[in-house]
């Protein structure tokens, strides 16, 4: 019985192996189809890589899905989308980074939106600052974690980003944002919707530090000393303890990442040394002694010259700031030309940072770039203010991160070079030798982020693969 169930089955069986003899090669075609890479080649363009000192004369770039895969003389690729990009300059996309996209309005900004307006705000934020040519930003105080995950798998357009989450700071620090009437311990609405975290004691740093790596925070933004956007600080401030400062550290080790530390003093410099921080903010008050010791422990400093040097130092204050706040900013300022030539002389590793926040602002993220080369007497080149908003932001960002931590560990930020992320900018000139020309947006013909093209002027608006420019006007809102 079993010999004539086989017989019986046996033409059945003929007849699915043909079948499926005849289907596997097409889906082994299709599948094959799905994986053909995507090319795109750009030529007739001078190319800067982000850390040499010269353009490179009349190559190509050869992108393959999201990442560069050469850069040379006379490309050829077959199948590829060319973009000719008309004898402009490529170079890497621009990083800021010290961003607050959740931040508008200031500290205060929670009595007149609420969070889904604040939410709507950061969306438009991000992408205003792709379009102007920032492929990467480090969101360092607020509650960006949600955007950062929308943003960073495709879902809204913006910038590659790695954000800190909420402040951490002690009561009556830099990241207290209550009001006068406020009880010890009451829940204000800037911790409700966590942009930050008032945190007293080691215990207190120890859960909150946690809290902030296991919803995704990438490092662990500390406010160890007063700032000048605050009610209640003093600028020299010198809380939270040197204890609570490790315990920061402790969890940024723990899970791979990183303290960044807001602080403009020596104490609050010092401290953070000694507890094992990596990276520093503004410090515009501090020693040269302090300086060199900066220099001997290999950590890095971001420095946001167009906030130190212009709103504070010219009196160009946000409309929401008290008197007191413009009175510390006007302190601060005092030391925003001294810093900067004692950190170049003793080669301190440099990044440049925004700081904007607020649609008042956002246009001056741009404007930030360009402003090393603005304070009196500079040391500073067009050449060096492009290497501190792309290569030396990218290295940093790398560098202080375990590859755990990293949600871009798997190619080089900043960088226009073989196996580099594809961020790229097409100018009309070259930034490395007049930065300024970044400022008149009709020369930054092209943006492309992760091998996508989100601005591009090298075509007629008629064209199918026109996208204009962001139109700030004075204003962010138009884009």
């Amino acid at each position: 019985m079993q010999v004539k169930r086989s017989r019986l089955l046996a033409p059945f069986v003929a007849i699915v192996f043909a079948i499926t003899a005849g289907v596997t090669p097409t889906l082994a075609e299709e599948k094959a189809k799905k994986k053909a890479p995507t090319l795109v080649l750009i030529t007739n363009v001078d190319v800067w890589n982000g850390t040499s000192d010269k353009v490179q004369k009349g190559v190509d770039v050869l992108v393959e899905d999201n990442k560069i895969k050469n850069v040379a003389k006379g490309i050829k690729a077959s199948g590829a989308t060319v973009i000719d990009g008309k004898g402009g300059t490529v170079t890497p996309g621009l990083i800021d980074m010290h961003q607050h996209l959740t931040l508008n309005g200031g500290t205060d900004a929670g009595n007149n939106w609420d969070a889904y307006v604040q939410g709507a705000h950061a969306s438009r934020a991000a992408e205003y600052l792709l379009k102007s040519g920032f492929t990467t930003i480090r969101d360092i105080a607020g509650n960006s974690l949600g955007i950062k995950r929308a943003v960073n798998s495709g879902v809204l357009p913006g910038p590659r980003i790695y954000s800190s989450g909420p402040a951490l700071g002690p009561t009556g620090g830099h990241s207290d944002w209550g009001s006068w009437v406020a009880a010890p311990g009451e829940e204000n609405y800037q911790m409700k919707v966590q942009n930050t975290f008032v945190v007293n004691g080691v215990d207190e740093m120890l859960r909150a530090g946690r809290w902030i790596f296991r919803n995704g925070g990438d490092f662990l933004k500390v406010m160890s000393g007063g700032g000048v956007a605050s009610t209640f600080d003093p600028i020299d401030l010198n809380s939270p303890s040197l204890d609570e400062m490790k315990a920061a550290v402790q969890v940024a080790n723990e899970y791979g990442g990183y303290v960044a530390i807001h602080g403009y003093t020596d104490a609050a410099y010092n401290k953070s040394l000694d507890a094992g921080v990596k990276s520093f903010e503004h410090g515009f008050l501090i020693s040269e002694k302090t300086v060199k010791r900066m220099k001997k422990e290999g950590v890095w400093w971001s420095w946001q010259p167009y906030g130190s040097y212009n709103t504070f130092g010219m009196g160009n204050f946000p409309d929401w700031f008290t008197a007191d706040m413009r009175a510390k900013g006007a302190l601060v300022a005092k030391g925003a030309v001294q810093v900067p030539k004692w950190m170049k002389k003793h080669g301190v590793k440099i990044v440049n940072g925004s700081d904007m926040f607020g649609w008042d602002n956002w246009h001056n993220a741009l404007v930030n770039v360009t402003y090393p080369v603005e304070i009196p007497d500079s040391p500073f080149t067009s050449l060096d203010t492009m290497k501190m908003s792309t290569s030396s932001a990218g290295q940093m960002l790398q560098e202080l991160s375990a590859p755990s931590r990293n949600p871009f560990k798997d190619a080089k930020l900043g960088v226009v070079k073989k196996g580099a992320w594809a961020d790229v900018l097409i100018w009309n000139g070259d930034p490395t030798r007049d930065i300024k020309l970044i400022l008149k947006k009709d020369n930054l013909k092209m943006v492309m982020k992760d091998g996508k093209v989100y601005k591009n002027l090298l075509v007629a608006p008629t064209h199918e693969s026109y996208r204009p420019a962001a139109a700030p006007s004075g204003h962010s809102f138009s884009m």
